[in-house]
């Protein structure tokens, strides 16, 4: 009797994971539109890029202005940082094809760490039909998947917290998220910056980003990491422009990094939404405009480059 209602609990829990929780359900629309989007480009297009990362991609680059001014055919699969780096890689390889470009722009401090299932990434991946996402190279662990489908206390005193302050269930909206997959982020709240330096690559995380390269490079598909936009506040520039190009340095031994002159600073706090990395709809288009110029004239950072800036001369 014990197992029958423990498995029962886990099956209501699972059931209201997958289906009701309304960070899953805006992911799973947000998949939707990305999806479509990818093989509506498939079928009228010989190749595309692909964006892959965090919430700070997935509000930053506008795939339809890239196709519309640049004719550029490019998805935009940046979720969130709850889900993980493995899987947010993970999601982004599913729709890549041969002759595709892989732009990684993602929040260096998930590179900081080993890439690893998250219990959000083992949500997700089940709600969209993908628990291969979740495969190590050992194979898959489904007792701990599978036990990731339970909310979880924290969720739920959040949700109860909600429905009796009468507060969204989620801080985001489906109308935020159009074709393409760019979630256009129009929240004001007040922003508090990270004051540190940018951190160093995981060696675990260098290791499965050479994986996949080396499965890119198989496949004839382009791959590149640029930084992502970041609010920072004028006196840390310069601890920020030498960490940011020491931990580009870094990736740049496994992975090609993209030109951007700006190092991802953004000194102007009404730039960004409700976070550091999301920019307002208007720096989004800059961004993505940004994008359209570094990807169109694929100028990568050399080593001698990023090693005057790391380590600025006296």
């Amino acid at each position: 009797m014990l197992i029958a209602v423990a498995l029962a609990t886990w099956g209501v829990s699972a059931f209201y994971t997958l289906r009701l929780n309304p960070q899953i359900v805006f992911f799973r629309h947000a998949h939707e539109l990305k999806q479509a989007w990818a093989r509506q480009l498939d079928a009228t297009r010989t190749n595309k890029i692909v964006f892959c990362g965090d919430s700070s991609c997935a509000t930053s680059v506008d795939a339809q202005r890239l196709l519309a001014q640049d004719g550029l055919p490019a998805v935009n699969f940046g979720m969130s940082a709850d889900i993980g780096s493995k899987v947010l890689l993970a999601y982004a390889q599913k729709y890549l094809r041969p002759g595709d470009t892989l732009i990684v722009t993602m929040d260096p401090g998930l590179f900081a760490v080993p890439p690893r299932n998250e219990s959000v990434g083992a949500q997700f991946s089940f709600a969209v039909g993908e628990p291969s996402f979740l495969r190590n190279t050992n194979g898959m662990d489904w007792v701990t998947a599978l036990a990731d489908l339970r909310p979880g206390g924290y969720h739920a005193f959040t949700l109860i917290g909600k429905i009796a302050l009468r507060q969204p269930l989620y801080r985001y909206g489906l109308t935020e998220l159009h074709p393409g997959g760019w979630q256009e982020d129009e929240l004001h709240r007040p922003i508090y910056a990270w004051p540190g330096a940018w951190p160093e690559l995981n060696p675990a995380m260098r290791q499965h980003l050479a994986v996949i390269r080396d499965a890119c490079q198989a496949r004839h598909i382009r791959m590149a990491y640029t930084l992502p936009w970041v609010y920072c506040p004028p006196e840390l520039v310069a601890l920020r422009r030498q960490t940011g190009a020491q931990f580009l340095l870094e990736v740049s031994e496994v992975i090609p990094v993209l030109k951007d002159p700006t190092l991802g600073i953004k000194t102007n706090l009404a730039d960004f939404a409700d976070t550091p990395f999301h920019p307002t709809p208007a720096v989004a288009a800059q961004r993505t405009d940004a994008l359209a110029q570094f990807i169109s004239m694929w100028q990568t950072w050399s080593r001698a480059e990023l090693e005057a800036i790391a380590r600025p001369r006296p």
